[in-house]
């Protein structure tokens, strides 16, 4: 076989699964979008209002909060599909109006509250769109086909960043959560665009390790019993919390040197943005042409291992140069790598799950400890920067040595992920040999 690389190698989507990629690919773009034309706006608001000394509080309210929604979620997560998925983002939808109303009579502590509001919705819809992909596509498939996906979020990102960065000095911070709620309502015509196309196709047959084949889960007890009795879930549990301690120390960093940049929640918006949409270009490109070869011919352990890495080595290079630009571009390589290669790589070690551990286990691990980590988060930079006095210093050290762990822990998941594979493929092909059929499970089909 040719060592060369061809285009079919990034772009390799094959007769049947085109419709679904990228319907996917749309799907991701516009929810993305939403969360860009948001984010800077949030970020605008909140650092103009409460202050960046209150986010540890913000943090923690975002855990809580995030808490309480997966407690909810689990007792209707045995729902069709459609029927959950379609409801979540209708009340995403509604919720914006309403949040549009509450922004008439604007106060600080109202400005805190759309935070963690936008952190739960961003988190939510997110592994409600990963859950139902990995639920349409196999192992073999996913390694060939996420990377394509996932530049839907890259190219939303440019769009929903460069819709801001145009249009908020014009129509203001407030009235963009009118555009928001139009490309939600988008967003749920998606879905129900391939759902309904999904149902007159024959299912695809998920092949779980022997690990999951037998595994039943259901309600939010035995979600939390199965994640911490395999080691799988475990690894995966630790890696997601480090995905977020480490960037919001990092993030705490940043604001301070956004604040430095510009004054006023549209300055601050507007710049941020910009930012952002420049960073998003990077990523799209990443995504569409480099996620899938990286995977296929690299693997995924250095993807899941490359954020750490790249932080640890910038705050360390920060801490000598101490020049604000190293933290301005760390915080968007960052961005640009946990939601290219890292994320495909992540979502996935979830291809050897059961049915039931991807809809009931993965909320709670990309959900709830995910937000739980931020919280964590918080707390710490609470402790370091305000009750210990430390100040950007402390937070530095402890970004380091959160970034050190996430290498090891992501490091850990591969090694995992890559023997319960085998294993899945030898069940597959009836007790043959597994490297010879994970072999062939990589090839085109």
């Amino acid at each position: 076989m040719s060592n060369s690389t061809s285009l079919s190698d990034f772009f390799n989507v094959q007769k049947g699964e085109r419709l679904k990629t990228f319907s996917l690919f749309a799907w991701l773009f516009l929810f993305i979008c939403v969360y860009y034309v948001l984010r800077p706006i949030r970020r605008g608001m909140v650092l103009d209002g409460l202050g960046n000394e209150n986010m540890p509080f913000i943090y923690m309210g975002t855990a809580l909060v995030t808490g309480v929604v997966v407690w909810i979620y689990s007792k209707f997560a045995y729902l069709p599909r459609k029927k959950l998925i379609g409801t979540i983002y209708g009340i995403f939808f509604v919720n914006l109006l309403m949040w549009w109303q509450a922004f008439q009579f604007e106060t600080k502590v109202t400005a805190g509250f759309f935070w963690v509001w936008l952190d739960v919705f961003s988190i939510m819809g997110v592994t409600l769109f990963w859950m139902y992909a990995n639920d349409i596509f196999n192992s073999s498939s996913a390694k060939r086909l996420f990377g394509i996906v996932a530049a839907g979020g890259g190219l939303g990102a440019v769009l929903g960043s460069t819709i801001t960065a145009t249009l908020v000095n014009t129509l203001g911070t407030v009235n963009m959560l009118l555009v928001a709620a139009g490309l939600v309502a988008a967003t749920l015509g998606i879905f129900l665009f391939i759902e309904s196309a999904a149902e007159k196709e024959q299912p695809v047959k998920r092949v779980p390790s022997p690990a999951f084949e037998k595994e039943k889960v259901s309600g939010i007890g035995k979600a939390l019993s199965v994640l911490a009795t395999n080691k799988l879930l475990m690894w995966l549990t630790i890696v997601v919390c480090f995905e977020r301690i480490t960037p919001d120390l990092l993030q705490y960093i940043y604001h301070e040197v956004l604040h430095g940049m510009a004054s006023g929640a549209n300055a601050i918006a507007a710049l941020d943005a910009n930012l952002e949409r420049w960073r998003a270009v990077c990523e799209f490109v990443i995504e569409l042409f480099l996620v899938g070869i990286v995977l296929k011919k690299v693997g995924s352990a250095p993807c899941l291992a490359s954020s750490g890495v790249a932080i640890a080595g910038s705050l360390l290079t920060f801490a000598m140069f101490t020049n604000p630009l190293i933290i301005v571009a760390i915080f968007h390589v960052d961005e640009a790598l946990r939601h290219s290669w890292f994320k495909a790589a992540k979502e996935l070690t979830y291809t050897v799950t059961s049915r039931d551990v991807l809809y009931t286990v993965k909320p709670v691990i990309e959900m709830f400890c995910y937000r739980f980590a931020r919280g964590f988060a918080g707390i710490m930079i609470l402790l370091v920067n305000t009750v210990c006095g430390f100040g950007t210093t402390g937070i530095l050290v402890m970004g380091v040595v959160s970034a050190v762990f996430w290498v090891f822990a992501g490091l850990k998941l591969n090694a995992e992920f890559k023997r319960l594979e085998l294993g899945a493929l030898l069940a597959k092909d009836g007790g043959t040999d597994p490297a010879k059929n994970a072999d062939k499970e990589l090839q085109p089909a």
